[in-house]
């Protein structure tokens, strides 16, 4: 009998941790279970490498993460364990800032410009306004090595052409509640190869469980062997165009609805052992 290496690759926001109060507390020791049975946790969110740093301290372990919308995989050693000691702590995918600001500039017309205004350029109690963030999470939040976060101003079809010249220059706008946010061309799913591979010399390919609650997190899921998609409340059920196999829906929000679906998704597998 062959021991099967699981993967859960999650979301954070409204994933695994509370929709409204960012809250994991009641999960914490399962999360801690998984791991010590083995299980990899990866981290993937939008939120920046200190941000999710700050998670991992609350909880209590470093786990490797992906951050920015998959700009970048932190950690990666420790998927490595020990077998590559070449293995860099952390695997760019993502573009600067200051590359990304210098296309920006001059890929895209500058009236739909006009109706951008870049977050880390506001007051400080504007960011805390809109982002609902101070202090030093405010200064976490804004630490951004490979994303720009901004509001727009203007109509859709505005928004429309302005998002088809930065696309047409290699750049990606996501639009979220609250904020819009500029970056490359990469999204959650841009490392689940690699990291696919990193277990390669496994007799038995891993199984990647993939959770996530909002359209941000499709590419990740729809990558994944197993999607579990958590409810948002008062927002459709999220939809997947492609997605795998197996999907498994949790019937409450996060965060007791990613420990439910982690369960179920991880007995569904049977990856405990496999002849």
């Amino acid at each position: 009998m062959k021991r099967v290496q699981t993967i859960f690759i999650t979301d954070l926001d409204g994933t695994l941790l509370g929709h409204d109060d960012f809250a994991f507390a009641a999960i914490r020791a399962d999360i801690l279970a998984f791991l010590a049975r083995g299980i990899a946790i990866i981290p993937n969110s939008s939120k920046t490498g200190p941000e999710i740093e700050s998670f991992c301290a609350e909880l209590g372990v470093t786990l490797p993460f992906i951050c920015e919308n998959g700009a970048a995989l932190v950690n990666a050693d420790l998927l490595a364990r020990g077998r590559d000691p070449d293995m860099p702590s952390r695997v760019i995918a993502g573009t600067t800032v200051e590359r990304l600001m210098s296309i920006w500039i001059s890929a895209v017309d500058p009236a739909l410009r006009q109706s951008c205004v870049f977050i880390d350029a506001m007051e400080e109690a504007e960011q805390t306004r809109i982002l609902g963030l101070s202090g030093d999470a405010l200064e976490r939040a804004l630490a951004r090595d490979f994303s720009v976060l901004f509001q727009f101003n203007g109509d859709e079809k505005a928004f429309v052409r302005m998002c088809a010249q930065a696309a047409d220059a290699g750049l990606a706008v996501h639009r979220g509640g609250r904020v819009c946010c500029l970056s490359g061309r990469h999204d959650k799913s841009t490392f689940n190869k690699f990291i696919r591979g990193m277990f390669a010399p496994e007799p038995i390919a891993p199984r990647v469980i993939g959770f996530g609650d909002s359209e941000n997190d499709v590419a990740l899921l729809c990558a994944a062997d197993v999607a579990c998609v958590v409810p948002r409340p008062g927002a459709p059920l999220l939809t997947l165009p492609d997605p795998p196999d197996k999907v498994i829906v949790a019937p409450q929000p996060a965060p007791s609805g990613w420990i439910i679906a982690a369960n179920a998704a991880f007995a569904a597998l049977d990856t405990g052992k496999e002849s």
